[in-house]
């Protein structure tokens, strides 16, 4: 399978490795969004000691990685076992003291929650053994976890044994939507949009897609037909992370259909507004719901609202949720032509808005846009003079010259035109002191000949369409 993105984090590893003494990378992140594919690449070509964690209450953790380590240091006793994590990491000590002094030594233990999980003690061993011995060494220790909670408290936490050791983080993120384009590279535009639309960019969702299957054939076989990977993905991933996940669902599922306040999710649920921030929070830190703040309204927390962060999650429980019925008696197919396709495009908005805030973005470091791409974001806020709601798609903003670009965006059949133009130029006065110096329309089906012939005119104005937003 070709390797695709990952690049910068690749690099960041190769840099640490070549550091000459102890060094310790955490690398964090979601569940599916590629740290062992990640970490597999970091070490090939490497003399690497590599151990993924199991989640096991005994002690088969001890034992296995046992055997891993036997078979990296010494192939000769591979049927000796350890009597404890103590002396396991002693016996680690004791053969990278023997190796070459000029190599360096590679040890990455993946889902060390589960390690850790079922060996309470192995964080303070871990941090006496690093303390006493690890730190003379020409060694690079990775501890790599989807755990985010446990990452936080039992590693990454200021009471946590092995705080203080940690000379670098990585917290991988899913891909951005031209990274996400790349496993599907004969698709259109629009079916690239609608892949990052419903995977959010993890790769374990993006590697389901091919690019010589039909779109539509991989969501059916894929959502609506039970033996589908992604049918029961969100329930096996909250069944992973929580033990009761009625709560979850529940507020996940509000939140898909439009529910985005505390207040209203609570109303929606039937639960407390407390119980519902806590469990608000812990969804905030697996990565599947976040708050959005809109940019320049930061700090009116009435304007706050709760989104799904994970696509495929949104998805779902749009869609996928309310047709279970239909699907578990095989009409899985006849459910998504009537109830599903048709509103793809509706369901699209909020993920168009936020290919084009990344476009923004990326093009305004380039400096292709009018200004230095500080900061992107949706706004969202009061019109004083209509004295009614108003909403800005696309904000950047840069902070140095207080300037600003600001866009529309339109993911359906109808052409964008002067009246969306019209619109946009008049809510440019609701991010005062902020100078808006371009205006951007994004358009899935082109634009009328009236804008573009202003386009022509007026340099402040730009239209993209999503060949220039594949473009790269």
């Amino acid at each position: 399978m070709r390797f695709i993105g990952r690049e910068e984090e690749l690099r960041t590893l190769e840099a640490i490795y070549r550091r000459d003494g102890f060094q310790m990378l955490i690398l964090c992140g979601r569940r599916r969004v590629g740290k062992t594919t990640l970490l597999n690449r970091f070490a090939e070509g490497k003399n690497a000691l590599f151990y993924t964690g199991i989640e096991s209450k005994d002690d088969e953790n001890l034992r296995e990685m046992g055997r891993a380590v036997f078979a990296h240091y010494s192939l000769e006793n591979a049927g000796i076992n350890f009597r404890s994590w103590g002396d396991l990491l002693a016996y680690i000590t004791s053969a990278s003291k023997r190796s070459v002094a000029d190599r360096k030594e590679l040890i990455i233990l993946d889902e060390y929650p589960f390690m850790a999980d079922s060996a309470p003690e192995l964080n303070a061993l871990l941090q006496r053994e690093i303390d006493r011995e690890w730190l003379k060494l020409n060694l690079m220790l990775v501890l790599c976890g989807s755990s985010a909670a446990f990452m936080e408290d039992a590693v990454l936490g200021e009471g946590a044994p092995l705080y203080g050791w940690r000379t670098s983080r990585i917290n991988l993120q899913p891909f951005d939507y031209l990274t996400s384009a790349e496993f599907v590279p004969s698709y259109t535009e629009e079916e690239k949009a609608l892949v990052y639309g419903l995977t959010g960019g993890i790769p374990r969702y993006l590697c389901l897609f091919e690019d010589a299957v039909p779109l539509e054939e991989t969501v059916l076989a894929q959502f609506f037909d039970m033996s589908g990977f992604l049918y029961e993905e969100p329930k096996n991933l909250l069944r992973r992370e929580f033990r009761d996940i009625s709560l979850y669902y529940a507020i996940i599922s509000a939140i898909a259909f439009g529910h985005v306040q505390i207040s209203e999710i609570a109303g929606k649920t039937g639960f407390d507004t407390a119980k519902v921030a806590q469990a608000l929070r812990k969804l905030e830190t697996v990565g599947i719901v976040r708050k959005d703040s809109p940019i320049l309204n930061e700090r009116n927390r009435k304007l706050n609202q709760y989104v799904l962060q994970d696509g495929m999650f949104r998805f779902w429980f749009r869609f996928v949720s309310r047709g279970i019925g239909q699907i578990e008696r095989n009409h899985g197919e006849a459910y998504y032509r009537a109830a599903v396709r048709p509103f793809l495009r509706e369901f699209m908005g909020p993920c168009f808005e936020q290919i084009c805030r990344e476009y923004v973005m990326h093009r305004g470091v380039a400096g292709d846009v009018g200004n230095g791409g500080t900061r992107t974001g949706k706004w969202r806020g009061g019109d004083p003079l209509k004295r009614c709601p108003a909403d800005i798609d696309v904000v950047g903003i840069s902070e140095t010259d207080r300037v600003a670009v600001i866009g529309e965006c339109k993911f359906r059949d109808e052409t964008a035109g002067m009246a969306e133009l019209a619109a946009l130029r008049d809510r440019a006065r609701l991010i005062a002191p902020y100078a808006v110096v371009r205006y951007l329309l994004f358009s899935l089906s082109g634009f009328t000949s009236g804008v573009a012939a202003a386009a022509e005119k007026d340099p402040e104005i730009g239209l993209v369409t999503m060949e220039e937003l594949y473009r790269g």
